[in-house]
């Protein structure tokens, strides 16, 4: 077996799982507050969801090619997915604030 098809073998699969969940329990609370419509609610999850898996996933095993010790990469996976989670949360809320024609900076003549 290659050592690449190795590396991902060691990896458990709660691991997995817990990176790409890291940032879901905090869109489904922010959303929960909002008057958002079903469809506007499940569409901010995938993202959030899908954006905490491929960046923790990323960081998980680069981590684990640098120093191979699996703590420390799952901490700085996990870390690296909530944080990518809420930067693609925050970029699809400035898209649809754009796309709404809703401007969040003030111009405020000085």
């Amino acid at each position: 077996m290659n050592t690449e098809h190795q590396a991902l073998t060691d990896v458990p699969l709660w691991l997995l799982v817990l990176l790409s969940m890291a940032g879901l329990s905090g869109e489904m609370l922010r959303a929960s507050g909002t008057d958002l419509g079903l469809r506007q609610i499940l569409q901010r999850v995938a993202l959030r969801f899908l954006a905490s898996g491929l960046l923790g996933m990323a960081t998980l095993l680069l981590a684990l090619a640098l120093w191979s010790n699996l703590y420390l990469a799952a901490g700085l996976g996990i870390v690296i997915a909530v944080i990518g989670a809420d930067v693609a949360g925050g970029l699809y809320t400035q898209f649809l604030a754009k796309k709404a024609g809703i401007s969040g900076e003030r111009n405020d003549p000085a």
